[in-house]
């Protein structure tokens, strides 16, 4: 029987399942995952992380394969990725129609209001994406297991 596929899933990790400290964890911390490219997920990740910062929460978001290509410069508002051509048009009339912001303007205001942003040092080395092709809004370089010690005992997503 093949594996069921849940590409494309948005999981929420329980905190239990994270290796570290098992305390109570920190209610006002919030890491995220963001394996997708697409940018109706990247889109609704930066708005949870902008809403949970505007919350007074600490906000890390580790941006990895797909997710990464949001962050190279020029790349953050590619409409290409998208495969459902009804989503795809309904977002390019929203941005036309100032409805949602284009996704380097969601990476900017997530920068000025604290949520910290990283590049996936992995997932940069088998993309072959170098440091300078990065966008400014990018905090630091990261491998996975310094991002699950930021994880330990929080709020995790998995998008």
């Amino acid at each position: 029987m093949p594996a069921e596929d849940i590409r494309g899933t948005t999981i929420r990790i329980p905190t239990e399942s994270i290796v570290g400290d098992q305390g109570a964890g920190d209610p006002d911390k919030v890491t995220m995952v963001i394996n997708s490219g697409e940018y109706q997920r990247v889109s609704y990740a930066l708005s949870m992380a902008k809403v949970a910062a505007a919350l007074d929460m600490e906000v890390h978001m580790l941006f990895t394969y797909e997710g990464l290509e949001r962050l190279i410069e020029g790349r953050s508002d590619e409409l290409e990725n998208i495969t459902d051509a009804n989503i795809r048009k309904k977002i390019k009339d929203a941005l036309e129609n100032g409805k949602i912001l284009k996704l380097s303007e969601d990476l900017a205001d997530a920068k000025k209001i604290g949520v910290k942003i990283y590049a996936c040092v992995t997932a940069m080395s088998i993309m072959d994406v170098k440091n300078e092709e990065l966008i400014k809004e990018v905090d630091q370089i990261m491998g996975l297991s310094q991002f699950l010690e930021l994880c330990s005992g929080n709020i995790t997503y998995y998008v």
